[in-house]
């Protein structure tokens, strides 16, 4: 990300807002402490972590230090040198992750019990990630973690007829030691997924980057839709839906991407709100598209205990949907005002750019076919960033990352050897990660032969992406950190579950069952929105899961059509968190499209708007898939999927004239009515809806040819 870019990331997102550091022998410190904790990373998860609390420790209070020298105080010091303050701040917080390191063994063999010494590394521990959180985060989740904190403490003392002094101090060691020391609060499973898939994903995306997987994103979305009418704007939706999916951070999404689509789109007639809406929406969408969809997917595969390749395929229908949506609704705006595709001259081909980094989807290919043949996300996202390396290797670098390769996976052997020991026997599975080495270095050849230029990753490239990786994990290891607080407090407290009987009292108002699902899953989007305004992907899929997925989960209708108990708790989670996502583009807190609406000049919440009516089938379809969990690729055959795909297109097809108000021709408000509700009825599964759907659509594709040619006709005649 160029320098200006980073700007303009900071005006929107506290994320981007980071220091710069002057001084060559704090940056040193800053690039050792970061590559090495990405190398420490990337040796656990091929030789085994850690126990829990040590591996997480070691991930988050690393991850802290780096954010007191990485992230001012202030947002408005972020160009002034490194206060003393800060650097007390650094050291304390190493000092407090050698100190879980040395009192983790005696922590798990008392079962949790503290004594005062430990009570106030506790509390200085809370203190410290407070402010690392409002430094990151901004003030939402950081008073939100103080909400919860006071709360957790006043439920807790007031079962107490009489406060003293020991059963203050009593309770505040329990809280203290529910929320730090164990794995149930700060270092609980958001942090675990952080310091274990989340992080090996972010490096895999990190060295993407460096291999020049943006611009070959960027040019194969010129190339395919470059031309097209409205082209610069599907350009933005491909290119912003993928970059979104692996860079985990909607607003950076609209920044990087946006710099370049949005100016394109206004140059061809886009309006300037419109322009800002179709990069926040497809931005935002990334957090929902498999298979990486923001490193949320992971997380929740960690909380329900299912396969990460069950989230990935439950993702693909809601998310191609959404991206359909957003692209058909570009198309009709393009068409309703005359606007025309970049020149074919002016653009690349497909060809072209194929053969330029089209190597580069190999890696992906790699990782994708690690995750269906049973593997876990950390194995193999380890050996995808070995693929990436290995292809876009600097002829200096070929041969020795080629040698670590096969070290790799031939170690114990190797090793026996060196010792004089009895060799053991080849790892069952050496042929695929022989494939997985063989395979780039023979491409990175093939290309140096046939003298294909294209970005290499050489000894220093390899230290910035593990340095950039490990940045770029920060607000996300922190943010995890600050929502322990939020699921300690509830699992201590059972706040969930009393905020979800009060929210379905409100829906049992009714005597509908139907109804009153109705209305409890509008009350649980409601909140999920609230929930997630201002927060990146992976702390508001864990807040709206604790705390309004239980809202579902207390309806007997909604556990019904869920057919069991494991199938109703993935639906409830699935459904919140689309909610939380869609609260980036969702007024009045839309900070992606603020962002978008910042490098296009529009107004923020006019944008905000706009992308809520780009995305509206993401906002349709999750009410859909409580109806129908085939639509999640759950419990359902082959045809069943098939037919639900093809009525749900043809349903956001119907959506997307709707929203638009035009196909072929202009259509008057009565038959966007009817458009709009046979869009709802093939969306909502079930044969008999799906048939009054079709016909809807049929008469009115019937009906705008025939308006079509007739004005055609009229046209030519005269």
């Amino acid at each position: 990300m160029t320098e200006e870019k980073k700007k303009d990331a900071a005006e929107y997102d506290r994320e981007s807002s980071v220091r710069t550091i002057h001084h060559s022998k704090m940056k040193m410190v800053v690039t050792v402490l970061a590559a090495g904790l990405a190398l420490f990373h990337l040796y656990t998860s091929y030789a085994g972590s850690l126990v829990d609390i040590q591996q997480r420790s070691i991930h988050l209070y690393t991850l802290m230090a780096l954010g007191f020298l990485i992230y001012p105080f202030i947002k408005r010091n972020a160009s002034k040198s490194i206060p003393i303050y800060d650097y007390t701040l650094f050291v304390l917080s190493l000092f407090v992750g050698v100190y879980m390191l040395f009192t983790a063994e005696r922590i798990i063999q008392s079962g949790g019990q503290i004594n005062s010494v430990d009570f106030i590394i506790g509390i200085v521990i809370v203190i410290l990630l407070f402010d690392i959180t409002r430094r990151i985060t901004g003030w939402g989740l950081t008073i939100l973690g103080a909400a919860f904190l006071i709360y957790g403490f006043y439920v807790k003392l007031s079962i107490y007829p009489q406060l003293t002094e020991q059963v203050v101090f009593s309770v505040s060691k329990q809280i203290i030691s529910q929320l730090v020391f164990i794995t149930e609060g700060i270092l609980g499973t958001a942090i675990g997924v952080s310091a274990s898939y989340i992080i090996l994903f972010i490096l895999f995306g990190a060295f993407l980057s460096r291999s020049g997987m943006g611009q070959l994103f960027n040019d194969l979305a010129l190339a395919v839709a470059g031309h097209t009418k409205g082209g610069p704007a599907k350009v933005a939706v491909i290119a912003s839906g993928f970059l979104g999916s692996i860079n985990g951070s909607a607003i950076a999404n609209v920044v990087t991407t946006g710099a370049f689509t949005i100016p394109l789109m206004k140059k061809i007639g886009y309006h300037r709100n419109f322009a800002g809406a179709v990069e926040s929406a497809a931005s935002v969408g990334g957090q929902i598209l498999p298979p990486i969809m923001g490193a949320a997917a992971f997380i929740m595969a960690e909380n329900l205990n299912v396969p990460y390749t069950k989230i990935i395929l439950a993702g693909i229908i809601p998310a191609v949907l959404f991206y359909i949506g957003i692209l058909l609704q570009v198309h009709f705006r393009a068409a309703k005002r005359g606007l025309k595709g970049l020149p074919k001259s002016e653009l690349p081909t497909v060809k072209e750019v194929l053969i330029e980094r089209g190597h580069l989807i190999i890696p992906m290919l790699f990782l994708l076919y690690l995750l269906f043949s049973g593997k876990t996300p950390f194995f193999a996202a380890f050996w995808a960033i070995i693929a990436t390396v290995i292809i876009s290797a600097t002829r200096k670098m070929l041969p020795v990352i080629m040698l670590l390769g096969l070290f790799l996976v031939f170690q114990p052997q190797v090793t026996a050897l060196l010792s004089g020991q009895t060799l053991p026997n080849i790892r069952g599975d050496w042929w695929e990660l022989m494939i997985i080495i063989v395979l780039p270095f023979s491409i990175n050849l093939w290309r140096r032969f046939l003298k294909l230029e294209a970005e290499e990753i050489g000894i220093m490239d390899s230290i910035q992406a593990l340095e950039e990786g490990t940045k770029t994990t920060i607000p996300v290891a922190i943010a995890c950190g600050a929502v322990g607080i939020v699921v300690g407090v509830a699992s201590l407290t059972g706040v969930a579950l009393e905020i979800a009987n009060s929210i379905v009292s409100i829906g049992s108002m009714v005597n509908s069952p139907l109804i009153q699902l109705i209305i409890t899953l509008i009350l649980a989007m409601i909140t999920s929105i609230i929930l997630g305004m201002g927060l990146p992907s992976i702390p508001t899929y864990i807040i709206t899961s604790t705390m309004a997925a239980p809202i579902l989960l207390q309806l007997p209708l909604f556990r019904e059509l869920a057919g069991s108990q494991e199938t109703a708790i993935f639906v409830a989670h699935m459904f919140v968190f689309y909610f939380g996502i869609f609260a980036n583009i969702t007024p009045p807190v839309a900070l992606a499209a603020f962002a978008g609406a910042g490098i296009s000049g529009g107004d923020p919440n006019k944008t905000g708007f706009q992308a809520m009516k780009l995305a509206i089938a993401g906002f349709i379809v999750p009410f859909m898939f409580v109806f129908s969990h085939e639509m999640l690729m759950i419990d359902a055959t082959v045809m069943n999927i098939l037919l639900i795909a093809v009525t749900s297109l043809i349903g956001v097809f119907l959506l997307s004239i709707t929203a638009e108000g035009y196909f072929l021709t202009h259509l008057p408000a009565s038959l966007r009515v009817i458009t709009g509700i046979g869009a709802l009825l093939l969306i909502y599964p079930g044969m008999f809806t799906d048939i009054i759907g079709g016909l809807i659509f049929i008469a009115i594709v019937t009906k705008n040819l025939l308006s079509k040619k007739q004005s055609t006709e009229n046209t030519l005649s005269t």
